[in-house]
């Protein structure tokens, strides 16, 4: 509870208002006495007593208790002075004192120094009761976020991170001792990271791949010291947890990238952990040549170590973010100029930015930044950025306005003075403008920044038309590539999906050029050989979709001289799309087309035992091989027993019922396990996101094994669903189980890195000795001794020079005599 002072004598008087003895500030001058070792100490009430901030009550700072006030007034503090706790509060202090004397009566006092002493008796008593009294609460915990929030701003730690380490510091202060006695240095949290934790988890995914099926999802990256990266993710069904388990296999660096040096790789790593080829059911790359090439790809060459490897093609992610670029082709990339012009204006312009709300915020509009826009590495990020720019273009139109000349400015001050009206702009807003404009206008621009803005003004000004048309068509068309990307990039299991949404996504997109009598009664495989060159396929281009707003204008202006090329390039690049898609879209797939059985809905169906029979034959090696599952298939097709699938239910934990039925299903249970392992989307390029921090330019040699073990943990903690603290969180610190492998492992880290220092200076020496070169100290030792080479040498030349000068002195001067 706050404490009030005289400064707030209004809030106390209107705070103490009916009572019969309201708060006097006198009563703090106010004289008492307490006998203490048969000794009378005096002191003013104010040196114990304090006004907090409750109606007819005060506090005694020295016993932390409450004072009813409210009906004896000073009274009622002056008999508190006299109980028996307070006195014995009173008699600690005296006992516990250094200057003694300080509590003796004016009777005992001899000399001048003990007088003062006792004069300063009060004082005394104030500051002892001050020191004895506890900090609030309150105070308390503003102190400890004031710590966090410190160490935030010290080690440029985000904010969000805020919450992670107030967990971290409640659950590790649970067990002083072992919080008191941990030390982790940056090497020490280094090697115990590789060799503690990352060995434990790596090491139990070994384990588990050894017994239970699983499929492994490849990606190559480089770093940002140039380091090629191969990460690799596995993918099992967990029997004892019973879910789909997506963990980190390992991430190698690599030294040349073919496919013949990956086989290698690939090779020695799982025979130095001893992974069985046996168990591997698939493999998800991208469709490069280097991965997954039609005759000497990294795929075809692992099938001479797993011969029955199912092909579930590339990663269809990646085809349709190259769809989307095939789409923009016969446009020149003309939104995507435009898109990356508006982020490159405004990254390095802050008034700018500032400038662009401000705009945006007049004609009420939702401000959105492009420097957050279109990623060329990402084609369908083009799908943000035109809904976003379509969002602005009146904010970006009113802004860059300020930037055209002067007879452009007299040609569009018209529309200008219609948009503000539509957009209802007052005179106020209008005139802010016109500030915003001139600033603008005077702003100094390099050759390249005026360049920029004129392209940027070509296409917002003289060719809105064109810009407008061509935003319409992209936020109508990617939208479909848009949402199949968004449905396989997730974590939930669908690989049962995957050959429905493929051929649902070639439908559509199909019908927005093409007549839908000639595709709806087409099987997948005539679909991906159909010739879309044929005109008498295609839809006029009247009736071909182009997006909402394309669409009215086209209505409105038939005729309009800039609809018959816009027409034209967007038949193009339907054409040139489609026949893309029927290239990579694996729509004949036998393997996906199996797999789409595992759709409970499709239980109950001839269609689904006949796929499924297909499909064990795909995989009869990871069968047992004493079952007959053609029987255990049309036996679970009828099976009543097993709950009907309901909308919205996981299919793994659908699938559980089956696997809860081992001496029913035990073929069917182990093959479906196969598929639940199979990936579907790019989930290992989320680890490169995280590999650029870990592995910089500034970076020493432990990066890649330190960037493994990161991702290990990471990977084993969103398996599980639980954060760190939540893992390793003991609900009895001294008799609550722990992890003893991880604690073992932990403590042998050090001499585990000790030992692997030692096995590298041993192999380095060994080198050195072959080639006959000698040991050299780390770059840093040679830099400063070069450094130092360089002094003594600019030394030496000086005073060489100061020696020359001198002589030269001398001998002016013999001559002068």
């Amino acid at each position: 509870m706050s404490v009030l002072g005289e400064k707030d004598s209004a809030i106390v008087k209107q705070l103490d208002a009916g009572l019969k003895c309201s708060w006097n500030w006198s009563w703090l001058k106010l004289e008492g006495k307490v006998s203490v070792k048969e000794q009378e100490v005096s002191f003013h009430l104010g040196d114990v007593f304090i006004k907090i901030n409750r109606q007819g009550f005060a506090r005694c700072i020295l016993c932390h208790k409450e004072i009813n006030y409210a009906n004896k007034g000073s009274h009622a503090l002056q008999a508190h002075c006299q109980t028996e706790v307070h006195k014995k509060k009173v008699q600690m202090i005296a006992s516990t004192h250094s200057v003694a004397s300080s509590f003796l009566p004016a009777s005992a006092r001899v000399n001048p120094a003990s007088q003062s002493q006792a004069n300063q008796g009060s004082e005394t008593i104030r500051q002892q009761c001050q020191g004895k009294m506890p900090v609030p609460v309150i105070n308390r915990i503003a102190n400890a976020e004031a710590m966090v929030l410190g160490t935030l701003a010290e080690h440029s730690i985000p904010f969000s991170m805020a919450p992670v380490i107030v967990e971290l510091a409640q659950t590790l202060s649970l067990d002083k001792p072992a919080l008191q006695g941990m030390k982790l240095s940056r090497t020490t949290a280094s090697y115990k990271m590789i060799h503690g934790l990352g060995r434990t988890y790596s090491e139990r995914t070994f384990s588990n791949m050894k017994i239970f099926p699983f499929s492994l999802n490849l990606d190559e990256s480089t770093s940002n010291n140039n380091k090629k990266i191969l990460s690799m993710l596995v993918c099992y069904y967990h029997a004892d947890l019973r879910k789909v388990i997506v963990e980190h296999l390992g991430s190698l660096e690599i030294m040349k990238l073919n496919a013949a040096s990956l086989e290698k790789v690939l090779c020695e790593f799982f025979e130095k952990n001893n992974i069985p080829w046996n168990n591997l059911v698939s493999m998800l790359m991208d469709s490069c040549a280097v991965m997954r090439g039609s005759k000497t790809g990294l795929e075809i060459r692992m099938h001479q170590y797993c011969p029955n490897l199912l092909d579930v093609d590339g990663d269809s992610c990646h085809h349709i973010h190259n769809a989307a670029k095939k789409f923009s082709e016969p446009f020149d990339s003309y939104l995507e100029k435009l898109f990356s012009d508006l982020q490159v204006d405004h990254q390095w312009s802050p008034d700018q930015v500032m400038y662009h709300k401000e705009i945006a915020m007049i004609l009420n509009l939702p401000a959105s930044s492009p420097q957050r826009g279109f990623v060329r590495h990402r084609w369908l990020s083009a799908y943000d950025a035109s809904m976003a720019t379509h969002a602005m273009m009146p904010a970006y139109r009113v802004l860059y306005y300020g930037f055209l000349s002067t007879a452009d400015k007299e040609l569009y001050r018209e529309p200008l003075e219609l948009m503000y009206t539509k957009y209802h702009v007052n005179q106020a807003g209008r005139a802010r403008i016109k500030v915003v404009q001139e600033e603008l206008n005077r702003k100094g621009m390099t050759p390249q920044g005026r360049e920029r803005k004129k392209r940027v003004c070509q296409k917002l000004w003289h060719e809105e038309t064109t810009t407008v048309l061509q935003l319409s068509i992209y936020m109508g068309l990617l939208a479909i590539l848009k949402e199949y990307v968004m449905v396989f990039q997730g974590s939930q299991t669908l690989v049962h999906k995957l050959h429905d949404r493929q051929l649902e996504l070639f439908l559509a997109f199909m019908a927005c050029f093409v007549k839908a009598e000639y595709i709806t009664q087409l099987s997948p495989r005539a679909l991906s050989e159909m010739v879309l060159e044929d005109h008498m396929l295609l839809l006029s281009s009247k009736e071909v979709y182009v997006g909402q707003e394309a669409d009215t204008f086209r209505s409105q202006n038939p005729n309009h001289a800039l609809l018959v090329p816009f027409l034209a390039d967007v038949r193009k690049a339907y054409i040139t799309t489609a026949v893309y898609l029927q290239k990579k879209l694996p729509l004949a797939s036998l393997t996906l087309t199996a797999l789409s059985a595992l759709d409970p809905l499709l239980r109950g169906h001839s269609q689904a035992t006949i796929q499924l029979k297909r499909l064990s034959g795909m995989l009869r090696h990871l069968l047992p091989a004493d079952q007959d599952i053609q029987r255990e298939l049309v036996r679970f097709n009828v099976d009543l027993t097993i709950p009907s699938f309901k909308e919205g239910e996981s299919m793994v934990e659908w699938w559980g019922h089956v696997f809860d039925k081992p001496d029913k299903y035990p073929s069917l249970s182990a093959m479906v396990k196969c598929c639940l392992s199979i990936f579907h989307g790019p989930r290992v390029e989320s680890s490169f996101s995280l590999m650029n921090e870990i592995i910089d330019q500034r970076s020493g040699n432990m990066n890649v094994p330190t960037f493994n073990a990161i991702q290990t943990v990471k990977y084993t903690l969103q398996s599980r669903g639980k954060t760190a603290v939540q893992l390793f969180r003991m609900e009895d610190v001294k008799f609550g189980e722990v992890d003893r492998t991880l604690c073992k492992n932990i403590n042998s880290a050090a001499a585990t890195y000790k030992r692997q220092q030692k096995m590298n200076q041993k192999e380095k020496q060994q080198q050195q000795s072959k080639y006959g070169s000698q040991a050299s100290g780390s770059a840093q030792q040679a830099k400063k001794q070069t450094a130092e080479e360089e002094k003594r040498a600019r030394l030496r030349h000086v005073a060489k020079q100061r020696k020359r000068a001198m002589e030269t002195l001398v001998v002016q001067a013999k001559k002068k005599k």
